[in-house]
């Protein structure tokens, strides 16, 4: 049996309705949220094990109102995870996290959702400006959290943070 080392804090991230909850609630299967007219505004996603890991997941949600809330959220953290749209490409909101990961050192990984229901030239397109923003600085995976794609490498990324 592995010895499971120090929790690893990771708080997912992203604008609205990019899928960050389906995402999780397909990934984990279990979550603790709180919805405001159907719109989730707090997530504890728990913790689950990978490879003898602790991770512990939170969720922030994507209105731009709740700035203050991702702030908090990123005390302590160790890592980020970003769920982008491919069909709506990159949005104010995730350049501005992706700005405020950089100037405070935090490694980040993106999920680029919806890529089911993307074309090629989106997907493209979004990644270009994704290389550009990140300086090719970060960990791209592509996927749907609908249909499960993804998240072999999802897991994988995320069984080899280091802690």
């Amino acid at each position: 049996m592995k010895e499971i080392k120090k929790e690893i804090k990771i708080v997912v991230m992203g604008s609205e309705d990019v899928g960050k909850t389906t995402l999780m609630e397909n990934f984990i299967g279990h979550i603790g949220k709180v919805e405001h007219n159907g719109t989730t505004v707090a997530i504890d996603y728990g913790n689950i094990i990978i490879n003898g890991k602790k991770l512990h997941l939170f969720g922030t949600p994507g209105q731009e109102r709740f700035e203050f809330m991702r702030e908090l959220t990123l005390n302590g953290v160790d890592y980020v995870l970003l769920v982008l749209d491919a069909t709506t490409g990159l949005k104010n909101l995730d350049k501005k996290i992706i700005d405020k990961l950089c100037s405070k050192k935090i490694p980040y990984v993106i999920f680029i959702n919806k890529t089911d229901g993307a074309t090629e030239k989106e997907l493209e397109k979004l990644k270009k400006e994704i290389e550009i923003l990140c300086n090719n600085y970060c960990y791209i995976i592509e996927g749907s959290a609908l249909n499960n794609k993804g998240f072999d490498e999802l897991k994988n990324v995320l069984a080899n943070l280091d802690a």
